[in-house]
């Protein structure tokens, strides 16, 4: 019994329960939907950072120079393959456009997706701090990943 209205004091009930169980459907549902709400928010942010960055993440390039064996002192060396260059093209594609000329330094920028990127490091460890020499065809070759 609530004591205040008049319907409880006539008959004895408890007008007060019926308010307890909406109480809690309402905070049932209130909590609920600010799951929603706050699943709603991460969605559209994910969204628009996948939207604006693209994909695959930062746009990447694969930068590739030809290096003299004086820049070899103290550094791993990856000797190439035909093969490697089969299975990475756009390694293949640098190497390439680089040229096989190691009288001239030159140099070559391919553009790569993050899932390349993340092959190539795996493979040859272009992304890593002290990434190793590549050899191929008797030229060196020093790799760099630009971030755009």
């Amino acid at each position: 019994m609530c004591g205040i209205c008049p319907v409880c004091a006539e008959t004895g009930e408890n007008c007060m329960e019926p308010d307890k169980k909406r109480l809690i459907i309402i905070g049932i549902i209130a909590f609920i939907g600010i799951i929603v709400l706050v699943a709603a928010v991460v969605f559209g942010f994910t969204t628009i950072v996948t939207l604006v960055t693209g994909v695959d993440g930062l746009p990447q390039e694969l930068d590739v120079r030809v290096v003299g064996e004086e820049d070899l002192q103290n550094a791993s060396v990856i000797h190439l393959t035909d093969r490697d260059l089969q299975q990475h093209p756009v390694l293949a594609t640098a190497i390439r456009k680089a040229g096989s000329d190691s009288n001239v330094l030159k140099y070559a920028t391919v553009p790569m997706t993050g899932a390349e990127c993340l092959v190539l490091t795996e493979s040859f460890g272009v992304y890593t701090r002290n990434a190793p020499i590549l050899e191929y065809d008797g030229v060196y070759y020093a790799t760099r990943v630009l971030l755009h």
